[in-house]
Order: C-alpha cells, then sequence, then structure tokens
C-alpha cells in the first residue's frame, strides 16, 4: 500500500514511458499495446511527447496484476481493464445517486 506522500507525488508529477514501465513492472512493449489499443492514455494524446499521470500508472499496475494472475493476451487485458474502469464509474454513480437520496433516520418503526 502506498504512503500519502507516495500517492501525491505520482498526482502533482508526469512519468515517460519508460519510467511508467519501471514502476508499473510492465516490459515497455506491452505499455505500446495498451496505448495503441487505448486501454492506457497519456496526458496529452496530441503531443509528440508521451508522457503519463497517476491515473496511468494505476491502470498500467492493474494491468501486470491481471496479466500475471489470469495470463491474458493484450486484447482480454484490454477488455477487463475497460469493464473494470465501467465498473468503477457505475460505483462512483451509484455513490452520488445514494448521496442524493433523503436520509433515513431509525425510528424504530418499519
Amino acid at each position: 500500500m502506498p504512503e500519502s506522500t507516495e500517492v501525491i507525488w505520482f498526482e502533482q508529477h508526469v512519468l515517460s514511458l519508460p519510467e511508467l514501465a519501471e514502476l508499473s513492472g510492465l516490459p515497455a512493449p506491452v505499455l505500446e499495446e495498451l496505448l495503441d489499443c487505448g486501454a492506457i492514455a497519456p496526458l496529452d494524446p496530441v503531443s509528440s511527447q508521451l508522457q503519463f499521470g497517476a491515473v496511468a500508472l494505476r491502470t498500467a499496475r492493474t494491468a501486470r496484476r491481471l496479466r500475471s494472475d489470469f495470463e491474458l493476451d493484450i486484447e482480454a487485458l484490454a477488455l477487463a481493464l475497460s469493464l473494470l474502469d465501467r465498473v468503477a464509474q457505475l460505483e462512483a454513480q451509484v455513490q452520488e445517486l445514494r448521496a442524493k437520496l433523503p436520509q433515513r433516520h431509525s425510528t424504530g418503526l418499519r
């Protein structure tokens, strides 16, 4: 589990592709394939210099775990990452909707 100072550092810094490979544990060619299929995105997709932030690092680390745990090929890995991202989006929507619901007070009556 990263310490809070590590998280803050990652949120404030950009990483090159070699740094992303080193910190995620994925080889650069695998990262490049994930970039090509859109599973990992650079901070600025139109820039000639590839730079990555904390979201890409989190995704790359997840990809490394999925790849090693389930021996997924690139296509399956990209699909799994896409599905995990969608689940996270849906969970955020559920939390947002729950926050908008009136609070129930426990009165002992049902």
